[in-house]
């Protein structure tokens, strides 16, 4: 109790105070409105999350106090009609004021599962501050605005812009609505033929390869877990990162040193999984430069499953013409494949 009341005498210091000589992770109120935030860190060796506090516009709370032992922290915030952009980092949280140890079995627990966002301190810092408009931004309903305004930004939604991996189209025999999918950092983005996507523009989309790396802009206009739906306003060819090359290496079918039985293929970012020739699941992948918790053993290779199951994360230590290594996290397992002829 004596912690939570330091923290609520430290949240009415304007966002203006500069270089405090306290040590503390900081959460600044920067928007116009009132937010409840919470934080997830590690304490006693597990992880632990606490909230919610409600946070006014123009003010400051210490959510972690003491020396920032960590590098790596995450919080969530969030306010009726703003949209929280989180990194799909879950933790367990409840109504009103909590402190809550471990962040898995939330369900079973009682609690809910929610998404927090990534804060990386820098390195061998005291004081953090993190503003949240870097992360939460006030949305709109595509339901309130008019069909004819739909080529500007934050019509439909919250305004993105992102590197993504171009996953290929619905077939032009589908009698639903056509869509067309992009992957990138651990999301699924479906873009769908409608009204609120320019005709000529969702067309030249048939005309780009599976596995472009591609600039998206357009309207976050709702999220399903690990998918989100994107109101498309522009795409551009874009080079070639370093995570879109490791990608590319990994484009093929495979099998299991250990199981030759279990095989998989690779196009863009899906990976079609079978076992003796019998079809599986189906996943899409990401390469990135952490996946959850970890950041320090990168490149990192995120794997979702298609409909939204749990994503699963692996070191990528090797990648050749003939063989990949991954090790699977948090257990450390080794996975060996070779390339089908």
């Amino acid at each position: 109790m004596k912690r939570r009341l330091e923290r609520w005498a430290l949240a009415i210091g304007l966002l203006g105070f500069v270089s405090p000589a306290w040590a503390e992770l900081e959460l600044c109120n920067d928007t116009e409105v009132s937010h409840q935030v919470a934080v997830g860190h590690i304490q006693d060796g597990g992880w632990v999350s606490e909230g919610w506090w409600q946070l006014q516009p123009d003010s400051c709370i210490a959510a972690v106090l003491g020396a920032l032992e960590s590098r790596v922290y995450y919080f969530r915030a969030q306010s009726d009609g703003w949209v929280f952009r989180h990194d799909r980092v879950s933790f367990c949280t409840r109504e009103g004021v909590f402190t809550i140890s471990g962040n898995s079995n939330c369900a079973s627990r009682g609690y809910q599962a929610s998404y927090f966002a990534k804060i990386v301190t820098d390195r061998n810092a005291t004081h953090f501050s993190q503003r949240l408009s870097q992360r939460s931004t006030r949305g709109r309903g595509r339901e309130q605005m008019p069909i004819e305004a739909e080529a500007q930004p934050g019509v439909w939604g919250l305004p993105y812009r992102g590197a993504v991996i171009f996953q290929g189209c619905s077939p032009l025999s589908q009698a639903s609505n056509p869509y067309c999918i992009f992957i990138g950092n651990g999301r699924k983005f479906t873009v769908s033929g409608d009204v609120r996507t320019p005709s000529a523009l969702f067309e030249s989309l048939r005309q780009i390869d599976v596995g472009t790396p591609v600039f998206i802009q357009g309207d976050w206009v709702g999220r399903f877990s690990s998918s989100v739906e994107l109101v498309l306003r522009d795409v551009q060819l874009r080079s070639a990162s370093d995570e879109d090359r490791l990608l590319s290496r990994l484009q093929g079918s495979w099998y299991s040193v250990s199981d030759p039985g279990d095989q998989f293929t690779v196009k863009g970012s899906g990976r079609q999984n079978r076992y003796n020739s019998t079809l599986t699941s189906m996943e899409y992948l990401s390469v990135m430069p952490y996946c959850g918790e970890f950041d320090t053993e990168g490149p990192y290779l995120f794997a979702w499953d298609s409909q939204g199951g749990t994503g699963l994360c692996y070191v990528i230590r090797e990648v050749s013409d003939i063989e990949l290594v991954l090790t699977y996290l948090p257990r450390g397992t080794e996975l060996r494949y070779r390339r089908l002829e």
